[in-house]
């Protein structure tokens, strides 16, 4: 199985340069993760034009984003339950679920406060970030230090291409397959 090794201060820049069934994506999505003390940062951009939720605005939570192209990732418990499912729009809209099972809402819901998000899209492509406090990953149980990571993408709204980071891409995309997400050690 494939692990994902990230460092403070450099982070380790990837791409998503390929759709679920292997076809290449052209440019690619650039993507990284980092940690500080207190936060999981994630940035996503590519050099392409975008189809954004309309409704979208940077640091806010907006449903449904996934309708619309957006850069996301899932992180979960090192057994893959609970796991947390981020979308961040290229604009900065945000929103965030955490599952007891492939999707399967845990309840309650975390309180999601201390969340940021922001977001830039120009002619020239768009790129996006969004920082999770730690701690609330902790109270799910999940720990950066020894997780389940993968990053994904929905581009190309309406006719929709889905990229991952997932080892299983068989069958019709679906995200939400814990055991296919890389280990991951994120310090």
């Amino acid at each position: 199985m494939q692990s994902i090794i990230c460092t403070v201060p450099a982070s380790l820049t990837q791409q998503l340069d390929c759709e679920w069934f292997g076809n290449p994506v052209t440019p690619a999505i650039a993507y990284s993760f980092t940690t500080d003390d207190k936060h999981l940062i994630f940035r996503a951009s590519q050099a392409a034009a975008v189809h954004a939720h309309p409704d979208g605005k940077s640091g806010e939570f907006r449903e449904e984003l996934w309708k619309y192209d957006t850069a996301e990732f899932f992180i979960a418990a090192e057994s893959g339950f609970p796991y947390v499912e981020i979308n961040i729009a290229p604009n900065g809209a945000w929103w965030a679920c955490a599952f007891n099972a492939p999707r399967v809402p845990l309840s309650p819901a975390p309180d999601w406060a201390g969340v940021e998000a922001s977001g830039v899209v120009t002619e020239q492509g768009w790129q996006c970030s969004i920082s999770i406090p730690l701690h609330l990953l902790a109270e799910l149980g999940i720990h950066p230090e020894n997780c389940r990571l993968a990053a994904t993408a929905i581009l190309n709204s309406p006719d929709y291409i889905f990229l991952t980071t997932a080892e299983d891409t068989s069958g019709e995309p679906d995200f939400h397959r814990p055991h296919s997400w890389p280990t991951a050690m994120l310090s």
